[in-house]
């Protein structure tokens, strides 16, 4: 199994107790006890954050997606684990009138932001991801494919008829996949791509390396947008992966370069976590400013890095994810003391 894809979901599903069941489905009650849903009704749960602008904001089922719709492209922003993948799909073409072409992008190379690409992938007009996530992308492929032939398991017990259905469908087209099948199309690589997807225009930036090596915020001006991957945990305790090229002090910067794209009307969808505005982002500067901070303090009064784990401050309480606080210490800490 791929160490990588492993890891993701035994700390958001198993590590962080976020169970797989019904709860995971992100459906509404009424939905998933009905067994069907209405012509033209979406198979998951979303939130209209404006008009062609849909957030599925759900820890239990992975990273924030998100869709806006122009013209006749959609574009969708992340694609969750592969048991969703096509769901989040037959949902995004659903917000954009008629046969919309779809452009993908994964705003990092984690698990439960790139798990459904395969299902998204091949169908899309066109797909990016930063140029260094895609071959993490491409090492998770074994085990992406083998969580997609569990697609039908996954979901049933709290799963509606219609996310039955395509769970099936996944697990079939699973069989077919090829590596390139879950890969985007384009690596981006400077500070600012721009690109289009039927009439909107969007940027795509990369301000090196952070929460990961490959990590991009999406900036949709028309729509004062702004999706941030995994560079914001909103309320959350941050997920640190020490097998993917992170950067605290380079984090911090990143989250503080994204607040200079928005002002204070701009929505921000952060990676996990409920939507918000700027001051998203700023509090996560401040998290890890006094993480770092703290740390540093521990590591020149000679605390031991597992006495460190072990302690909190007033900054880290309250916040959702603590089953990963003392992971996020002992990365920082490796991180100070070299």
């Amino acid at each position: 199994m791929n160490t990588q894809h492993a890891l993701n979901r035994r700390h958001f599903i198993g590590f962080l107790g976020l169970a797989a069941g019904s709860s995971a489905l992100a459906l509404t009650p009424s939905r998933a006890l009905a067994g069907f849903r209405l012509a033209d009704d979406p198979i998951l749960a979303w939130d209209e954050l404006s008009k062609g602008v849909h957030a599925m904001v759900d820890a239990s089922t992975g990273g924030n997606v998100l869709t806006v719709a122009s013209a006749d492209s959609v574009v969708l922003i992340d694609t969750k684990f592969a048991h969703l993948g096509r769901a989040l799909l037959t949902d995004a073409q659903g917000f954009a009138p008629g046969d919309a072409k779809v452009v993908l992008i994964n705003t990092h190379h984690h698990g439960d932001h790139t798990g459904g690409n395969g299902s998204i992938v091949p169908k899309a007009e066109a797909s990016y991801a930063h140029e260094n996530a895609l071959p993490r992308i491409k090492d998770s492929f074994s085990s992406v494919k083998a969580s997609a032939r569990q697609a039908k398991k996954t979901v049933e017990g709290g799963g509606s008829v219609e996310l039955i259905r395509s769970a099936i469908r996944t697990e079939r087209a699973a069989a077919k996949w090829q590596r390139t099948s879950i890969v985007p199309e384009t690596g981006v690589s400077g500070e600012k791509t721009s690109i289009t997807a039927g009439e909107l225009a969007m940027d795509l930036y990369h301000f090196g390396a952070g929460h990961t090596d490959n990590d991009l915020f999406v900036h949709i001006p028309e729509h004062n947008v702004l999706h941030t991957g995994d560079v914001v945990f909103n309320g959350l305790h941050s997920f640190f992966d020490q097998t993917a090229g992170y950067s605290t002090k380079g984090w911090v910067n990143s989250a503080k370069r994204g607040y200079e794209l928005c002002d204070a009307d701009t929505i921000v969808i952060p990676g996990h976590g409920p939507v918000g505005d700027r001051s998203i982002l700023k509090a996560q500067s401040e998290y890890l400013e006094q993480l770092i901070e703290a740390v540093q303090a521990e590591i020149d009064k000679g605390t031991s890095k597992e006495a460190t784990a072990n302690k909190s401050w007033p900054f880290m309480e309250g916040l959702g994810f603590e089953g990963i606080r003392g992971r996020a210490i002992n990365a920082v800490y490796d991180e100070l003391a070299g």
